[in-house]
Parts: C-alpha cells; structure tokens; sequence
C-alpha cells in the first residue's frame, strides 16, 4: 500500500481529503504543521507528498525545498495544494519541481486522476523518479508474543509489512528464502539469542548488508556496547515505545537507500570508466594494428623489391661474367696449342689450372643463374613420377662417367603432386651430389626411397660416400658453402641451397643426417596440397 503524506492546516479540508484518497486504497499520514510533517518524513516510508501552502508553523514551499535538497526524498513527487489567486506562490513551487499544484478545496476525482499518474493505484507500487516506494518488508523475532503483536500492528499502521517469528532460528530459516529490507531480533530469548543470532547474519554474505536492530528491555552501556559490537546496526530499548522504534527503523532503511544509491552510482562510474578504458584500448589496439599493417605491407614491399634488385644483380652478373670467362679459356687454350712443344711441365700445369678454373667459373655461373631462376619461375602442381626422373638423371651421370661402378636402388612408382620443372633440378642436384661422393671402388650405392614420419611421406637420396659431420648439417644448404676441400669436391656450393630453395617453393622441408666416412642422407618432404611461391 503506497504511503501518502497530507499536510493541510484546514481539519475540514484534511478530513476530506484523507478519506477520499483511503477509499482509493492509499494509506494517508495527515498532519497539520510542518513540524509534524517532518517527522513523519523521518520515521515512516512516504510514495507522494500533498502539501498546504500556509500552515500553522510555516509555509508549504519552505517544506518543499527541505524535501527537494534531501539525498533521499529528493525525487519523491510533491503536489502543491494551492488557491487560484495564490499564483507567485505556486509558481515558486514549480520552479522547485513541485510534480503539480491541485485548486483549493480540491477537487476528489481530479485528486485521484493526479496521484495515480504519479505513483500509480494503491496496489501497484512502483519506482518514481528513480526511487523505489514499494512497502517495506520487516522481519520481527521476540519469544514474548504480546509485544510482538504489538510491534506488528503499530509498524503496520506506519505502512511496513511485518513477519513475526518466535525464535531466532525460525528468523535465520526465513530469511534464507525470502526477501526482508530490516530485521529486528529480541536481546534475551530462550535458544539461540539475538546476540548470537545477529553474528550469524552479519557474517554471512548473502545478509550482512540487511540492517539490524537489537531490541531489549536493558538499557545499560555494557548492553549497548555488546549489541553494538555483535554487528548490529543499531540498539533501541523497548520501553522506548514503538514510535522511536520506527524512527529508529526508518534511519536504517534510509542509510540503507543511500549507501545502494551510492553503490549504484559507484558501480555507473566504475561501469563508464571501463567502458571508456575499453574504448580507449580498442582504439589504441586499432591504431597499433593499423600502423603495424602499415609497417609491414611497407617491409614487404621493400623486401620484394630487395629480391627482385637481387635476383636481376645475380643474373646480371653470371650473365656478364660469361663473356670475359670465354675469352679467358679460348686463349688459354690458343697458348697452349700454340706452345704445346715449347712448354715445360710447370708451364703446363699452369695452363691446367688456369683451364680448372675457367670451367669452374662455368659451373659456378650456371648453378648462380639456375638459383635465379628458381626463385623467378612460377610453382605449378601436377603428377610427377620420381622413379623416373631419378632413373634419367643416373643414367646420364653414368654415361657422364663409364668408369664408374654404383649400385642404384631407386623405389618404385615414387609419386609426388609438384612442379615436374624444379623437381628434375631438385634430383639433378641431389643424385649428382651423391654420384660425386660416392666411393670410387666396388661397393658404392646410391638409393632413392621413401619413409613414413607422422603419416607424412619422406623422400630420401642415400649414398655411402665421405659423408659429414653432423654439427655442420644446416651449412649444407648454404650457398658457397663446402665441407670438403678442392681434391676432394670441386663443385659450387649453390646446389643444395637450390634444393632447399625448391623445396620450400613447394611447402615442404629439407634436412640432411651423416656421419664422417659413413655417407648421407638427404630427407625432404612434399605436400600435396600447400603451396608456397
């Protein structure tokens, strides 16, 4: 039932109005003053306020503004009762944000229309202007009946809703399932008292935040102190009558508002201070992201265009070395026809190497421009028998080198989905690489196969050559790079690195295992699928 406070120094016109707004279903507090109306205002829940301009101890608009600079009453809304000719006045009011002003004497039906567009009817409470004025719920457990009959009917009268338990017990089991906005427990009880009662809920967390007051016939500072000290929010004696009971009841429900309202607020401010920091992180992130995207289509363009500047010097380079390196073998070879009867033996072997060297420089400028043109050429996918190429690429070395005996063991039907291009440069490499390191007496072998590693295919060439050591497995494929010296290797250095070069093209990887005088394996892998150019 929504609690109305009336304040009209007229009785007649207060009679009127009272009964009119009780039939209604309103519960109606009328006074006459304003000293009665603020102590109403302290001790009892009030949903709207009707208010006389000239009253016995002061004016209504004096009371209006106490109401709307209070922290709690401030969004409560307050009809000014005013005569036609009383127009300064009521202005006044509005300006203080007076809800709405009503003739005197008031009309009924207009009277109701008013405040139930307001607060809305008597059995609907609701929140006006933020705050809520629904009734208030009170839990009451006392062991002596009389006086909580007596408690429930005067808190009822002042508009709470009272449940009354007999025993500390019952009250902690009631309020474990319903909702209560104030709990008062009796001191002294037979059973759990309220003292010990009162520590139970203030340390729980569901109902620590529920206003507490200790009720006791002792009025002694030790029982105070004690009460006080239990948690309670607060200590009334009984024989202090009910009426201080309900201030005392109405002080906690307001602290109560405004430490929620508070909590509101701070949890708004803490809600909007995220909601900006949030804000501000995404746009920093966004800002960040945005300029390292920037960043990084500005490093790949400049890395594009360092391989291309790259690519075409390499090119330029063994392109143009060929012609000095032409001249250099065609004249040594014209002097040493020339003079073949005039030379000694240490002439002679100068020639030889100068002649060594020139076809050196050859092969160095070719394995340079086929490394160049694997990183230029276009990555296709289609099927490619390993088995045969391998089989070509042999028997060429072995016409290359008739002299030469090797045990070939290639696996049949090795099918890869790949470049057929690079993968013929890939084996080239690799079996030539093998053919050259392979031992020059019986017994040499080179293999072909292939290996499963976690489901996926591993292609591997093996020979039983000079092999390596494995500390300088990974120099394998760097260009220029060799592990064994002029007498025994006289290639460039740039064929595994090209291998590795193809087989990365491909989305595969490459790795070598040897052992010094025990041969190598060279292990790579070729995904169907992935594609990298």
């Amino acid at each position: 039932m929504i609690a109305i406070l009336l304040v009209e120094a007229s009785a007649t016109a207060r009679g009127e109005m009272a009964g009119a707004l009780e039939r209604a279903g309103y519960r109606v507090n009328a006074c006459e003053s304003l000293g009665e109306a603020r102590t109403t205002l302290r001790t009892q829940p009030i949903g709207l306020a009707m208010i006389g301009l000239a009253l016995g101890d002061g004016d209504g608009v004096t009371l209006l503004e106490q109401i709307r600079h209070d922290q709690l009453l401030g969004a409560m809304p307050v009809i000014l009762l005013a005569s036609f000719d009383e127009v300064s006045t009521r202005v006044a009011g509005l300006g203080m944000a007076a809800a709405n002003c009503l003739p005197r004497p008031a009309d009924p039906t207009l009277m109701l229309a008013r405040v139930r567009d307001l607060v809305g009817a008597a059995a609907s409470p609701r929140e006006v202007g933020g705050t809520a004025f629904a009734t208030r719920r009170v839990l009451a457990a006392d062991d002596d009946a009389d006086y909580l009959a007596l408690l429930a009917v005067g808190m009822r009268k002042r508009g709470y809703e009272v449940v009354t338990v007999p025993s500390c017990e019952e009250a902690i089991a009631r309020v474990a399932t319903e909702r209560f906005d104030m709990i008062l427990l009796d001191r002294q009880m037979d059973g759990l008292d309220g003292l010990s009662a009162c520590k139970l809920l203030k340390t729980n967390p569901e109902t620590r935040n529920i206003p507490l007051m200790i009720m006791t016939a002792a009025e002694g500072r030790e029982a105070v102190i004690e009460g006080l000290g239990a948690g309670a929010d607060d200590f009334v004696a009984k024989k202090s009558g009910l009426d201080v009971l309900a201030a005392r009841v109405q002080v906690q429900l307001r602290r109560k508002q405004g430490e929620d309202e508070q909590r509101r607020t701070r949890d708004q401010l803490l809600r909007s201070e995220l909601s900006a920091s949030e804000a501000r992180a995404a746009a920093e992130v966004a800002g960040a992201r945005a300029r390292l995207a920037d960043d990084l289509a500005q490093t790949n363009r400049e890395l594009a265009q360092t391989n291309r500047e790259l690519e075409t010097f390499s090119y330029s380079v063994s392109h143009d070395l060929r012609a000095p390196l032409r001249t250099i073998s065609a004249f040594t070879h014209a002097l040493a026809e020339d003079l073949q009867g005039h030379l000694g033996d240490v002439a002679r072997d100068h020639l030889r190497r100068v002649l060594a060297a020139s076809a050196r420089m050859s092969d160095l400028i070719d394995a340079l421009l086929e490394l160049a043109r694997i990183h230029q050429v276009p990555v296709g996918r289609y099927r490619v028998d390993l088995s045969t190429l391998a089989a070509a690429t042999l028997e060429e070395l072995q016409r290359r080198d008739e002299d030469r005996v090797v045990e070939v063991v290639i696996a049949p039907e090795l099918v890869v989905s790949a470049d057929g291009r690079l993968v013929r440069v890939l084996l080239d490499n690799l079996l030539g690489n093998a053919w050259k390191f392979t031992a020059r007496t019986a017994g040499a072998r080179i293999e072909l196969g292939v290996e499963e590693e976690s489901g996926e295919p591993v292609y591997f060439v093996r020979d039983n050559g000079a092999g390596f050591a494995m500390e300088h497995a990974e120099l394998l494929f760097t260009p220029f790079h060799r592990l064994h010296s002029e007498a025994e290797y006289k290639g460039t250095g740039i064929g595994l690195a090209t291998v590795r070069r193809i087989v990365e093209r491909h989305g595969g990887r490459i790795w070598a295992r040897g052992a010094v005088g025990a041969g190598a394996t060279v292990s790579f892998t070729i995904p169907p699928e992935r594609r990298v150019d």
